[in-house]
């Protein structure tokens, strides 16, 4: 379920050339797709917050994989601009609650300690979207139209929802519908520790977003790469992440999730620097800097999301990985926006400008995110 939902989301970024030459947009009016998506997804996930916990998440995460799937048939149907804007929107209405919620089933079952890896597992989704889903729609796309891709996740979507229903476990242990909300809601706003966790989430997302929206488009029309040239950059990637992903996961579990990720993300600034300022480069060359990029980004996160999970009470868990996962569509959404606006293009070369100061953005965002980390305080309900 968590690889048809990461496929839905990345598909408008190896499409991104196509999408701009199928309506006829700009870079700024293509970053609006993207957010759109995201921008509903934080609409949902922060309303959800208030009410979530007084129904099993069983109940909440299939509902809400239900509305999602059916807005990716939307999607494949949208044979203009606007109708697509509104289809992202409201796919990432429902989208964008999955993330919190499959976050909250995971921390209710595994221990903190082993968490690291249960979320390294948990992101093998994104290695296998990566490795298949990605280069297979773009196949799809390539010989038939570019709707077709969202056409087959919708409809693995809702085969995927039968063992779904089947083996998923129901959660009710969280449930007490006395307890008073807001002031829930309310008293986790204004805890310190908690707002330095959110901000933390929002700013992580916010570099590493603003920079990948437009890797695909900056390949192809600054670097001179073709779109199959591309889809093996996802398949390198996503490879090299499914090779690693369970070995991170020990890493941050034996060496501390802090520790982890302040080497994860420094080491993430050095594919991101050279990507954004190499004039040319050869395929292999740009595979290999791809797969180190995918590897230390997708290390970082999980380092950092296993962090953000240990710092609420398990009172405050649901609720709080709501908020999160709010904050983080909502920061995937600026991000694209923001992306836009400083990205222009050529009008001769077709070149996208620009993209350094990007690249320097995101670096600066991740200075930020470290120093953060050091600062937030681990919840005794967490071990």
């Amino acid at each position: 379920m968590w690889f048809c939902a990461i496929v839905d989301f990345l598909l408008m970024l190896p499409l991104g050339t196509a999408f701009m030459d199928l309506y006829h947009i700009t870079p700024k009016e293509y970053s609006l797709l993207i957010g759109a998506f995201s921008i509903g997804g934080f609409l949902s996930s922060f309303t959800a917050s208030f009410y979530v916990d007084k129904f099993d998440r069983k109940t909440v995460f299939l509902t809400a994989f239900i509305l999602f799937s059916i807005g990716t048939f939307m999607c494949s149907f949208a044979y203009n601009y606007y109708f697509m804007l509104f289809a992202r929107f409201f796919t990432g209405l429902f989208g964008g609650l999955l993330g919190g919620v499959s976050t909250a089933i995971i921390s209710d079952i595994v221990p903190y300690e082993r968490r690291g890896k249960a979320m390294a597992i948990l992101n093998l989704a994104f290695g296998v979207a990566s490795i298949v889903g990605i280069p297979f729609s773009i196949f799809i796309y390539k010989y038939s139209d570019i709707f077709w891709p969202f056409r087959i996740v919708g409809i693995l979507s809702f085969i995927a929802l039968i063992p779904a229903f089947i083996y998923l476990p129901n959660l009710k242990g969280h449930i007490n519908k006395d307890l008073n909300t807001f002031k829930e809601i309310s008293e986790i706003i204004r805890n310190r520790n908690l707002q330095k966790a959110l901000l933390f989430a929002f700013l992580l997302v916010l570099g590493h977003f603003m920079f990948i929206s437009f890797i695909n488009p900056y390949l192809i029309d600054n670097l001179g790469f073709k779109e199959d040239d591309t889809m093996w950059m996802y398949i390198v990637g996503g490879l090299s992440v499914t090779l690693t992903t369970n070995r991170i996961g020990k890493f941050i579990d034996t060496l501390g999730k802090v520790k982890s990720f302040r080497i994860l993300i420094l080491l993430s600034f050095i594919p991101i620097l050279v990507i954004a300022h190499i004039q040319q480069a050869s395929i292999m060359l740009a595979l290999l800097i791809c797969a180190f990029m995918f590897i230390f980004n997708s290390g970082r996160m999980v380092a950092a999301m296993t962090l953000i999970t240990g710092a609420p009470t398990e009172v405050q868990r649901g609720k709080f990985l709501l908020i999160r996962s709010s904050l983080i569509e909502l920061s995937e959404g600026t991000a694209s926006i923001i992306g836009g606006m400083i990205l222009t293009q050529d009008p001769i070369t077709k070149h996208l400008v620009n993209y350094n100061v990007i690249s320097y953005i995101a670096v600066f965002i991740g200075l930020i995110c470290i120093y953060l980390a050091q600062r937030i305080e681990i919840s005794e309900d967490a071990y």
